[in-house]
Parts: structure tokens; sequence; C-alpha cells
């Protein structure tokens, strides 16, 4: 799948295992994985709804993004590059939003 992210900073900080394990040391092995995870499948479809990464659409303040769980409070956010797009198996661009604990 390709990603994009939202801010070139956001990009920085996730560009390489370096930059992730020095912006997000607590977190950085789960971040590491589901990046890896996301860019090796060729659509969305592909990511398992279950544990480990736990794929979910997001509700409320948060429609219309997408979640994986890095650990057990934070999520990588996502939205699809075409918000036209809503089917799974048809996204196979995605924005990455952020990083988050919007519990």
């Amino acid at each position: 799948m390709e990603i994009h992210f939202r801010k070139k900073k956001l990009e920085k900080m996730l560009s390489s295992e370096r930059m992730i394990k020095r912006y997000f040391s607590k977190i950085h092995a789960g971040l590491v994985n589901r990046l890896t995870e996301l860019e090796s499948v060729s659509n969305l479809s592909m990511i398992t709804h279950l544990p480990p990464p736990r794929k979910h659409k997001l509700t409320g303040e948060y429609e219309n993004y997408w979640a994986v769980d890095v650990s057990k409070n934070q999520r990588l956010l996502f939205s699809s590059y075409n918000s036209e797009i809503t089917k799974e198996k048809n996204i196979q661009k995605i924005i990455i939003e952020g990083i988050k604990d919007y519990h």
C-alpha cells in the first residue's frame, strides 16, 4: 500500500527505524511493525481486524479515519488518500494522520 503523511514533520519522524526509536522510544517496536504491515499489503482489506494490528474504523470526532493498535493505548491513525473511496479493498493509498491515545 502506498503511504503518505499529513505533515512533513510526521514523515520525518516515521521515515526510518532510527528516527522512530528517537521520537517514539516506548512504542517504537509496535510502530515499526504496523508501518511494515501497511507497506507490505496491496489494500486495506488485507490488514486483519484481530490483534495485534486490530484495524478498526473510527466514529465520532474521528469519523472517516481508520486506526491500528501500536501499543495498549496508542493508535496509528490514517485515512484514505481519496476520501470518496470507502470500501477497504479499494483503499490502496493512505495518509498517516498521527499517533494518538484517543480514549
